[in-house]
This record gives C-alpha cells, structure tokens and sequence, in this order.
C-alpha cells in the first residue's frame, strides 16, 4: 500500500501553519484548511487543538467587527468545515463561533449542530439558539426537546426556549410537562413562566390546563407549613 511520504506530510503541514499565519501578520483570516485540519501536539508545523479555537475565535472576532457581509463568508467557510471534523472539541468551537455570526449560514450551521453526535455540541448549539431567538429558533428548540435522547441537551433545550421569550414554545414545554423526570417538569414550568402570557406560578397541573386549554384550577392555598419553609430557606 501506498502511502504519502512523511517528510513531504510533515512539509505540507508546515506550509500550510505558514500560510495561515501569513494571513493573520496581513490583517485577514487564516487558511481555514490550513489551521483547521490535521492536529498534533508533537509534530511540528501542525497545529494543536489549543491553537486551532484559538484562531477561530480571533477570525470571529474580525468578522463581527467588520459586518454582515464579512460574517457570512466566515460562516460559510465554517459551514463547510463543519462536517469534515472529526474532534468534538473543534465542532463545538465552530457551534459557538456560529452564536456570534448572523446571517442565514450561521443559522443552517447551528441547526446542524443540534443533530450532532456529541451532546455537548448539542448543548452548546441550544445555548446558541437561546440567543438567536425567533420562530426558527424556537422550532430547532422545540424539535431538539422532543426528539433528543440525553437529559442534559433536553434541559439545556427547555432553558433555552424559555429564554427566547417566544409563545410558540408553548406546545413543546406543555409535552415535556409529561415527562417523568421531576427536574424536567421543573425546568418546564420555569421555561413557561417565561413564554406564557400570563403566570401560573410553579403548580405543573395548573400548567397542564392551560397548555391544553382546560380551565385552569385556582391556585393552592398555602399551607402554614409551606409559609414557615419560605420564611427559613
């Protein structure tokens, strides 16, 4: 079997950290092939995973400084890299550099994020959403809340539809008060309060009514019990 010469491999991983820095000394992005390729922490010329969020994140930077134009060619080159990568780390580096970005790229690129197989990406692509906000957003949220099979991106999820205040978040948080998980009933009852027009406090069954537009029950009364623990804790 053939294989590439190491030397000619150890030189083309030098030309191409060569280049990359070039671009950044002149002021514009660096090779994103060259920078965010192959890694190692042993073979010279060849960027470490360290180096590599560093220099996604100093291009993000220029991009947001210089406009919309400028953060959608970024995006798209991101988006393009996305896929090809195969260190969790770095695909969550390009998750969160997505956050940063507008434009209709960072968008898709971050709806891809959601379906990836690592689910501290997922995470990090609803932590994403949370800030982009909207109907498209929240659809992504919702869909993530429930279809995924991880605890933690589902909660992370129903943070972040409650944080982007939108109604249309309504019909997921009411489905995923039926979850029997107790710390998602109450990640969801928090995350209605926030997109509900109206607050019913944290009683799930009064919020079970309303997500299915039954009558909502009066309020509990308080018991002396319950008023003496809010007084202490």
């Amino acid at each position: 079997m053939n294989r590439f010469p190491t030397k000619a491999r150890w030189a083309l991983g030098l030309c191409l950290c060569l280049v990359g820095l070039a671009g950044c000394k002149a002021g514009g992005w660096p090779s994103l092939d060259g920078l965010l390729g192959k890694t190692s922490d042993q073979v010279p010329g060849v960027m470490a995973p360290e180096e590599r969020v560093a220099a996604i994140r100093k291009m993000t930077g220029e991009a947001v400084r210089q406009g919309p134009e400028a953060q959608e060619s970024l995006a798209q080159k991101l988006a393009g890299l996305y896929p090809r990568e195969p260190d969790a780390l770095i695909r969550g580096e390009l998750t969160r550099a997505a956050r940063s970005l507008r434009g209709p790229t960072a968008d898709s690129l971050l709806r891809e994020a959601t379906k990836d197989v690592d689910p501290d990406v997922r995470i990090d692509a609803c932590e994403a959403l949370r800030t982009r906000g909207g109907l498209e957003a929240a659809a992504a949220l919702a869909e993530v809340l429930g279809s995924d099979t991880d605890p933690d991106v589902r909660l992370a999820a129903a943070r972040a539809l409650g944080e982007t205040r939108d109604a249309a978040a309504v019909p997921a948080l009411g489905a995923a008060l039926e979850d029997r998980d107790p710390a998602m009933q109450h990640r969801a009852v928090s995350s209605l309060r926030q997109v509900a027009p109206q607050d019913l406090g944290n009683d799930a069954e009064r919020w079970r009514h309303y997500v299915r537009g039954q009558p909502v029950p009066p309020p509990k009364p308080v018991s002396v019990v319950d008023r003496m623990q809010r007084l202490f804790y």
